[in-house]
């Protein structure tokens, strides 16, 4: 029986899998999934047979981000929030520094949270049709996981500006285009594409792919701990303004919120 309630974790050839596991739910995060999240890192980092590592999601969905449900129920005050970015701030710094590679393995949704995992990953399979966003601006939020900074490394800044401003999803054909992902395939070719990859790289030196991937995470983030820290802040001014929580409630409601730039 699997000691994790959201997710599911396996090793197979050199290759850890980690499951989102919360498929009626679009795969979305409470604070069990980032503990479990963050277990299952650990356990990838200390097992010297896990050379690379796959995050996907089970059903139709890759992630879907935070569980509202869950941020209304349990992050109700500064501290609660405060706390809960904090932790994710970690886990996404914590795929990032890995020191074996991870794969984003898009199968569908990647939206807000799961965006801002897909972005912590070293490389992204995904299928031609997922559908792929920051969302954070649609329900009148800061990303707080880094996006603001991560996503112009990724794809430039007018790019990276148009999707962050605009909330706007797009397809994972599309983010192959702009280079957000490395192949987009027919969700018939997915899971070979997936296991191709990790296979490639499970078959190379362990210690240079940990030196090479290291050198170019501080090379091109020197300054990362500074700027994610300034996300998070921006994300807590965020969170006590009247727009955000109009847009929690409209978004309970089923309606178009009202914002008053307050």
């Amino acid at each position: 029986m699997s000691k994790y309630e959201t997710i599911i974790y396996e090793v197979k050839d050199h290759v850890a899998k980690l499951t989102l596991n919360r498929p009626d739910k679009l795969n979305a995060m409470t604070g069990t999934t980032f503990r479990e999240i963050t277990e299952a890192l650990n356990e990838a980092e200390r097992d010297n047979d896990v050379r690379v590592l796959v995050i996907t999601g089970n059903g139709r969905a890759f992630c879907a981000g935070v569980d509202l449900k869950f941020a209304a129920k349990e992050l109700t005050n500064l501290k609660s929030q405060t706390d809960f970015l904090t932790v994710g701030k970690e886990l996404l710094v914590k795929i990032e520094s890995l020191s074996k590679p991870v794969i984003a393995a898009i199968n569908g949704l990647a939206l807000a949270g799961g965006f801002e995992i897909l972005l912590a990953c070293d490389l992204a399979v995904a299928v031609e049709d997922a559908m792929i966003g920051d969302q954070h601006m649609k329900v009148g939020m800061f990303g707080a996981g880094g996006t603001p900074y991560r996503l112009p490394l990724l794809i430039g800044m007018r790019r990276a500006k148009e999707l962050l401003l605009t909330g706007k999803w797009i397809s994972g054909k599309e983010a192959e285009r702009i280079g957000l992902v490395n192949r987009a395939v027919p969700a018939s070719e997915f899971e070979k594409a997936v296991e191709e990859m990790s296979a490639e790289l499970a078959d190379k030196s362990p210690t240079a792919m940990r030196l090479t991937k290291s050198y170019i995470n501080k090379s091109i983030m020197s300054d990362a701990d500074v700027r994610l820290e300034a996300a998070m802040l921006s994300a807590i001014v965020n969170d006590t303004s009247e727009d955000h929580n109009e847009a929690l409630k409209a978004f309970g409601e089923k309606r178009k919120p009202e914002f008053t730039g307050r």
